[in-house]
C-alpha cells in the first residue's frame, strides 16, 4: 500500500532526471505530505516525448458514475491490474511515472498505536512509482486521475506492511512508458524494490499534524 508520500525536489532537477519537455501551463508545488484526492505530479510520454502533468490521486475509470471511487483506487495491485475493469485499459495504454522524495507507512505496534516510517532511497534523492492514469468526464467536468501500483514487500518493508509501491529504476522508464512495450515485459517490472537500496526512518506522528 502507498497512501502518503512527499515530493520536495526542485523542478529543474526533476526535468533533468526525467528528461521531459516543459509545458507552459504546468504548475508545480513541493509537498511533503501528499494524500489521496490531492494533486500529484506525473510524467507521461506522447509520441516519444515526455511531459510533466498534474493528476488527481485516486484513479477514476471512464465508466465511473461518481468521482468518489477515487478514494478506493489510489493504489492498484500489480497481480491483478491487467484484469480489473478499473485499471485494465490504463495498464495497456496509459502508464506514467510518479516522482517522490519519500513515502510513508505505519507499523502496527498495538491495537491503539502505530509507528510511522519515512522510506527513502539509500543513495539517491528520488523514488519513481509505477503509475496509471485515466480521464473521466461528467458533463462539462473533466478529471485526469492516477493510481500507484503496489506489489509484495521486500524484506525491510515486510516488517512494516504486507504491500509496497512498485518502484522503477531509471533504466526502466522508457519500457514502462512506451505503448510499444510487450505486456509481458511491462509485467516483469512489477517486482519489489531491493531492500539494500532503501532506508527506513522512524518519524513522529506530530509530523503529519504539522503538514496538514
Amino acid at each position: 500500500m502507498c497512501g502518503r508520500f512527499s515530493l520536495t525536489e526542485a523542478l529543474n532537477d526533476l526535468q533533468e532526471h526525467y528528461q521531459f519537455t516543459m509545458r507552459e501551463d504546468f504548475q508545480y508545488t513541493e509537498n511533503n505530505n501528499i494524500a489521496p484526492s490531492q494533486s500529484v505530479m506525473a510524467v507521461v510520454e506522447v509520441d516519444h516525448v515526455r511531459y510533466p502533468v498534474q493528476f488527481r490521486w485516486g484513479l477514476i475509470p471512464p465508466f465511473a458514475k461518481d468521482e468518489k471511487i477515487g478514494f478506493k483506487t489510489f493504489n492498484a495491485r500489480s497481480e491483478t491490474v491487467d484484469e480489473k475493469p478499473s485499471f485494465k485499459k490504463a495498464f495497456h495504454k496509459k502508464r506514467c511515472l510518479i516522482p517522490a522524495s519519500s513515502f510513508y507507512e505505519w507499523k502496527k505496534i498495538s491495537s491503539k498505536e502505530k509507528q510511522p516510517y519515512s522510506i527513502k532511497p539509500a543513495s539517491a534523492s528520488l523514488i519513481t512509482f509505477a503509475g496509471l492514469w485515466e480521464t473521466w468526464r461528467n458533463g462539462d467536468q473533466l478529471v485526469r486521475s492516477c493510481t500507484i501500483l503496489t506489489t509484495t514487500p521486500n524484506d525491510k518493508m515486510a516488517s512494516i506492511h504486507d504491500r509496497m509501491p512498485v518502484i522503477l529504476d531509471s533504466s526502466s522508464y522508457e519500457k514502462w512508458l512506451s505503448e510499444e512495450t510487450p505486456l509481458d515485459e511491462v509485467k516483469s517490472l512489477l517486482v519489489p524494490f531491493p531492500s539494500s537500496r532503501m532506508k527506513l526512518e522512524e518519524i513522529s506522528s506530530d509530523f503529519f499534524k504539522k503538514s496538514t
